[in-house]
């Protein structure tokens, strides 16, 4: 019976000592059947981030689902790593599979492990440096794209829909550097408009139930006719393919393991599709987000602005030929992509106990709903002092985004590691910097909040800025060294 008073106090329920260990405290504000929903109203990012300042580990009731959310980084790192073995990946494998087919986001154990070792070559330190000059390029014929319509021109502004054309960028240079191919700009567009709606089919199916994402609703049946189209899309890039020197990119790794002519084949033609559909989501999406996030931040900081420009200018408008180590001039920058990297980060990593487990102290159940906060544990003021303000200050000078602790999960941990954190960690930066030399940002609507809305990752609302051209800044494409990378 609901009495109009929440059953517990505002202070967590105390943790019981079992033989397993501690039982799990039942997170604050749990009304009667209607469980915790009520503290669902202000949104999942605002509860996450509320969880964040709490307990370590609380039980969240909706309806009669019961959710145990791990809000400690040092948790977090022993269920996906020391404990990964006791953890399945049910919801995350359900929300993919449908999009991803049989990709690394899928996929587990020793499948799993292969396709790991297969691609594993193409983002080492030799191969990502090669591509280097080409992610200059690319963001560098964007940029004078974006200028050289009938609407544009020098002196006048443009307003675009950011969150869309950052996807535009990067799915062109997750084709072109990192799977050596080609496709037309309208090719890259559809790309990049059907990459919100597949995003939200893929949350849907992780937390719903297990029946209700097959409904045939309108919105089901334009995801499946996207997921159709975009396979055909990625079918074709191996025809378009330009193979590396070193034959180190995705395409020829994934061509090399299924070509029967090499020996027996490590996967099949399916898998190549599967894998490159999958790289292509992952990366293109969240290096989108993290551009558009960029620059929102960075219009509402101007300090910030004026050192990634510092930095911009230095490296992209000095006219000279860019260096070999690209990411080593652009410090500040870096900082401000990890500052993003940690404000809006994958909000939950899903996980199902598959036999009862401790951690931390901790006892979770056979078959305990795990969600991961890396929101909240972003968020934790104990780690991050005023812990929702933008500051890249915060951040060493050599710090990376593929820096591990535990209150930074940017690209999780464990087996389950996002593959392409070193290709994230690059393009980021350098498209940011490469942009920022050329023009500057500005909210389209003063005063229009944007909101943070959660996704597989966590996506503005809607984000319209207005580019101006920079005075004196170039547009075209400067050239890297030439110079092989040092080994």
């Amino acid at each position: 019976m609901i009495t109009g008073q929440a059953e517990t106090s505002e202070a967590y329920d105390v943790a019981h000592p079992s033989e397993g260990g501690l039982d799990i405290p039942r997170a604050p504000g749990h009304w009667g059947p209607l469980g915790h929903l009520p503290l669902l109203r202000h949104g999942l990012l605002s509860t996450l981030a509320e969880l964040g300042a709490g307990a370590p580990v609380v039980k969240l009731q909706v309806g009669a689902v019961t959710k145990y959310v791990v809000s400690d980084g040092d948790l977090a790192q022993e269920i996906l790593g020391d404990k990964r073995q006791a953890f399945g990946r049910k919801r995350v494998i359900r929300g993919f599979r449908p999009v991803t087919g049989d990709g690394l986001l899928s996929l587990e154990s020793r499948e799993h492990r292969e396709h790991r070792r297969i691609l594993a070559p193409a983002f080492g330190r030799l191969p990502l440096a090669r591509i280097t000059p080409l992610i200059c390029e690319v963001a560098s014929e964007y940029a004078g794209r974006m200028f050289s319509g009938p609407s544009s021109g020098p002196g006048l502004d443009l307003d675009l829909d950011l969150d869309l054309e950052m996807l535009r960028l990067s799915a062109d240079i997750t084709v072109r550097c990192l799977f050596r191919s080609h496709t037309d700009q309208e090719t890259v567009s559809w790309l990049a408009t059907k990459a919100a709606p597949l995003s939200k089919g893929v949350l849907l199916r992780m937390l719903a139930p297990a029946w209700s994402p097959a409904l045939p609703t309108p919105e089901f049946v334009a995801r499946r006719r996207a997921t159709h189209r975009l396979r055909q899309v990625v079918a074709d890039l191996p025809a378009r393919h330009m193979p590396a020197e070193g034959g180190d990119d995705v395409l020829s790794l994934l061509e090399g393991a299924a070509c029967p002519a090499r020996g027996p084949a490590r996967i099949s033609r399916a898998a190549v599709v599967d894998e490159l559909v999958t790289l292509l989501v992952a990366a293109s999406e969240a290096t989108a987000v993290t551009l558009a996030w960029a620059w929102h931040e960075l219009a509402r900081h101007p300090r910030a602005e004026q050192a990634v420009q510092a930095e911009a200018d230095a490296v992209f408008n000095s006219g000279r030929s860019l260096p070999e180590k690209l990411l080593e001039h652009l410090p500040l920058t870096t900082k401000a992509v990890m500052e993003v990297l940690r404000l809006y980060p994958v909000p939950v990593l899903p996980r199902n106990a598959l036999r009862e487990v401790s951690v931390g102290g901790f006892r979770f159940p056979r078959g305990a709903e795990v969600l991961i906060n890396v929101y909240g544990i972003h968020r934790d003021p104990g780690h991050y002092p005023q812990p929702h303000t933008f500051d890249p200050d915060r951040w060493p000078s050599d710090a990376t985004p593929l820096a591990l602790s535990s209150a930074y999960l940017p690209f999780s941990t464990g087996a389950h590691r996002c593959i392409g954190a070193p290709f994230a960690a690059l393009i980021a930066p350098i498209a940011l910097a490469a942009l920022a030399a050329r023009f500057q940002l500005r909210p389209a609507e003063a005063g229009r909040r944007v909101r943070a809305v959660p996704g597989v990752v966590t996506r503005p609302n809607r984000l319209i800025m207005t580019a101006s051209p920079r005075v004196g800044a170039g547009i075209g494409a400067q050239r890297v060294s030439e110079q092989p990378p040092a080994t």
